[in-house]
Order: C-alpha cells, then sequence, then structure tokens
C-alpha cells in the first residue's frame, strides 16, 4: 500500500497524469503487434473462408458439413466462366509483354536527369492514384465514343498497361543492382555500343528484377476488373463474369472454387516476383 501511494505521489511530483503513466506503462510492441493480428484477421480472414467453403459439400452453410471437391468439378464443368478465364490470361500476357517493355525502358531513363522527368513521375503516379471506374468511363468515352471504336477485348490493352506500368517501373527502380550504371559506362568506356551493353551488361544483371516485374503486370492485369468494366463489351474477363454470376444470382460454390485457385495462383506468382527481385539484390 505504502508502495503504491509513493508511486502516486511521484507520478503528481513529477506533474505527469496518470493516463499518461498507464500510456507509458503499456508496451508499445504489444500495441502494435496487437494492431497488426488485427489488421492480418481482417485481410486474410475472408480469403481463408472462401478456400474453406470451396471444399465444403454443404455450399455456403456453416458450420462446415464434408470435405468435397464437387464444386471444383463444377467450375471445370462451366465453359462460359472457363472462356472468360481464358481471355484473362490472354489479356494478361499481351498486357505483361507491353508494359515489361515500356517499364524496362523508363527505369532505365530514371538513372539519368532528363528533362520533364518530374511531369512523367506525376503521369505514372496518376495512373495508381486515379479510381478504376473513373478512368473506366474517360477510357470509354475516348475509344468508343470519340475514336468510334467497337467494344472488344482488345481495348482494355492499354487502361490495363496504363494500371500496371507504374508498378512495373517502380518493382524495376527497386530491384536494379547498386553497380548497374558503373558497369554500363565501363563497358561504354570499352567500346561497347547501346545494343551490346544491353544485351551483355544490363540484361544479365535486371532479369530476375525484369521478371519480377512483369509477374507483377500479368497479376494486376488478370485481377482487374473496374476499368475495362465498360470496355470488353459482351467479352468479359474473368473478374467480370464473376460478378455478372454473384449479381444473376444467388452466389454459386464454384465461385469459392474459383476464388480459391485464383488466389493461390496469384500468390505463387507475387511470392516468386518477391524472392527474384530480393535474388537480384543480394547478388
Amino acid at each position: 500500500m505504502s508502495t503504491q501511494t509513493e508511486r502516486s505521489e511521484e507520478t503528481v511530483a513529477s506533474g505527469q497524469s496518470p493516463i499518461t503513466g498507464v500510456i507509458e506503462a503499456v508496451s508499445v510492441k504489444r500495441v502494435l503487434l496487437a494492431y497488426f493480428l488485427l489488421a492480418a484477421a481482417y485481410i486474410y480472414l475472408p480469403i481463408f473462408s472462401v478456400i474453406a467453403f470451396s471444399f465444403n459439400s454443404g455450399g455456403l452453410t456453416f458450420p462446415f458439413v464434408e470435405f468435397t471437391f464437387e464444386w471444383y468439378g463444377e467450375l471445370l464443368a462451366n465453359e462460359g466462366l472457363i472462356e472468360a478465364v481464358r481471355r484473362s490470361v490472354t489479356l494478361a500476357l499481351v498486357v505483361t509483354v507491353i508494359t515489361t517493355v515500356l517499364a524496362t525502358a523508363t527505369a532505365l531513363a530514371y538513372r539519368y536527369d532528363f528533362w520533364g522527368q518530374r511531369g512523367l513521375l506525376f503521369l505514372l503516379i496518376l495512373g495508381i492514384i486515379t479510381p478504376g471506374i473513373t478512368y473506366g468511363v474517360g477510357a470509354t468515352l475516348l475509344l468508343n465514343e470519340v475514336l468510334g471504336l467497337t467494344k472488344n477485348l482488345w481495348l482494355a490493352v492499354p487502361v490495363h498497361v496504363v494500371w500496371a506500368l507504374p508498378f512495373a517501373v517502380i518493382v524495376l527502380l527497386a530491384g536494379f543492382p547498386p553497380a548497374l550504371k558503373e558497369n554500363e559506362e565501363a563497358a561504354r568506356v570499352l567500346g561497347a555500343g547501346p545494343l551490346s551493353r544491353f544485351r551483355n551488361v544490363i540484361l544479365p544483371q535486371i532479369a530476375p528484377t525484369l521478371l519480377g516485374a512483369a509477374v507483377f503486370a500479368f497479376t494486376l492485369s488478370y485481377n482487374e476488373a473496374t476499368r475495362s468494366l465498360l470496355l470488353v463489351g459482351n467479352q468479359n474477363t474473368m473478374p467480370l463474369e464473376v460478378f455478372a454470376i454473384a449479381a444473376g444470382t444467388r452466389v454459386q460454390p464454384y465461385l469459392f472454387a474459383l476464388g480459391s485457385l485464383t488466389t493461390v495462383f496469384s500468390t505463387l506468382l507475387l511470392a516468386a516476383a518477391g524472392l527474384l527481385i530480393v535474388y537480384n539484390r543480394r547478388s
């Protein structure tokens, strides 16, 4: 009792409020850990729920009834959804090639100072901060109404490139080896031309990071929906087909199977991209 009284007297004497004392007594690490766990639960519990229900014979019923692969069989039998997945993969591959080429040129250019450097950076960032539906409406007005192009899958290519390009540039700039510029300069002094320097000096050093940027571009395009919503017409990509099914009827269990496969596929791709970038930086 006397100890508590002495602590209270010390707190009052120092001018420190009791609330401040409580805050200081709580470990900052514990608060941050609790915050991290809550944020992780908020983000990942819905994903784990989708994966769990994709194996539930009772569909959307809870608690879990029985383990089954029935919904995966229904998914493979749904020709419309499988065709939408094919469209998404095809579109993502085209976007990946274009984005990787443009991102590589941009990232290599940003190693030097040039006129309009800040303006170009601002334009790149706009691709990230502009709301997807806003950009989709603007692209539809330009491509369909102004230029008179018919709605089809390929109109989504430039829209997806604008979305994926800044991420690919950031990945490349973050993964470039520190000595890349010096090695290129040494090759130039020794008489190597621009093409020879790129093929023999630059490309071997940035190849893992380049693959990582390509994986990011593919994943972003494959999962994109809002930016291409008004452009593709009746050639729905996988996300748009899922939205159409979910909006028209009760959510079907085979959509959980598709969500599980897409989540695992995207996670593996992003993990591979991260490993490639880390490997390139360390090597």
